[in-house]
């Protein structure tokens, strides 16, 4: 008696890591170009003053927010595009997407990891978020500059955070999802 239940047959290759490798790479450097492009934007726009930070921080946000939602949707795309070759179910590409959104994620740790004494260091001199204030001494009658300390917002910067991972992902998914669903309209030159 023949067993129904079988989910596939026993030559399909309905999964590859190529796809996902490559825009694993390309989502890598998709970002890698999108966020110094945004940040030489901010650079341009920016001034001294305290409007001139927030507008910085604002536009900053707006443009990795677009920058993430661009780069990895690409990325997704890609991976779905190349998958389609490996398997003929064509919802898999969301699952494709996600996990090249994975690996980039992974790949962008570990780059991260090395690259963080760097930033740490150039970071003092490209944005000091320290504001000076001026402050008299009674004493002696001299005013001096102190420089206040940061207000940090943890728990905003925490969501604003899985924000920008979770429209990271959610594009690469969908992108994935519609680079699987492309067709070709002539098969012979794609």
């Amino acid at each position: 008696m023949m067993n129904n239940n079988t989910m596939h047959a026993g030559d399909c290759k309905c999964f590859s890591w190529k796809p996902i490798f490559a825009g694993a790479l390309v989502a890598v450097g998709l970002s890698f170009l999108l966020n110094l492009f945004s940040v030489a934007t901010g650079l341009h726009a920016f001034t001294a003053d305290k409007q001139g930070i927030e507008t910085l921080a604002l536009g900053g946000l707006v443009g990795a927010a677009i920058g993430v939602l661009a780069s990895m949707f690409a990325a997704g795309w890609l991976t779905g595009y190349l998958a389609q070759r490996h398997c003929a179910k064509r919802h898999l590409g969301a699952l494709y997407g996600f996990l090249a959104w994975c690996v980039a994620l992974i790949f962008a740790v570990f780059f991260a990891s090395h690259a963080k004494d760097y930033v740490s260091f150039y970071g003092h001199f490209i944005s000091s978020a320290e504001e000076v204030v001026k402050v008299s001494n009674p004493a002696t009658g001299k005013t001096v500059l102190a420089v206040a300390e940061p207000v940090k917002s943890i728990i905003v910067s925490a969501y604003i955070l899985f924000i920008l991972f979770f429209l990271g992902a959610f594009a690469a998914s969908i992108g994935g999802h519609c680079g699987m669903r492309h067709v070709c309209k002539n098969e012979g030159t794609c």
